[in-house]
């Protein structure tokens, strides 16, 4: 049986005293590779175990941090988070909106919307930016 490893060495082609210190090579390697995953595993779970402290531990039935963190299919946080972005696109004027919005939800060029609304390139790439820069400023007065 010829082994072939993944670096494309040929244990046939190679003397006996090379294959040995190659494939003592690969064996560590490859005991590396797992007690690295499995430090990783142990970090992550100790990471977890900081998170998961008590919210208000002086009350009668405390809430644990881990229990506050938003699972991503929830529904509730999707709708929280649509009306968020609708409150913070409310802030912008008409064509800020419609240009932000084209961008980001639609995916498409400043060149194309320049077309869709009949105005510049120049203008629509102000537009963005002037935009973006109120919801920096919103998203950043409201963490503060």
């Amino acid at each position: 049986m010829v082994y072939k490893s993944q670096f494309n060495v040929n244990f046939k082609d190679l003397d006996k005293e090379d294959a040995k210190i190659l494939s003592w090579f690969l064996v560590g390697l490859r005991h590396e590779a797992i007690r690295l995953l499995k430090k990783e595993k142990k970090l992550k779970q100790h990471e977890i175990l900081i998170l998961n402290d008590f919210v208000n531990p002086d009350d009668s039935k405390p809430v644990e941090m881990i229990n506050t963190i938003s699972d991503p299919t929830d529904p509730f946080s999707e709708v929280e988070d649509k009306i968020y972005i609708q409150q913070v696109l409310s802030v912008l004027t008409l064509q800020q909106r419609k240009v932000i919005e084209l961008i980001i939800f639609k995916g498409l060029t400043e060149k194309e919307i320049a077309k869709q609304l009949g105005i510049s390139q120049p203008s629509v790439h102000r537009l963005k930016i002037r935009g973006l820069n109120k919801i920096k400023n919103i998203i950043y007065i409201s963490m503060v």
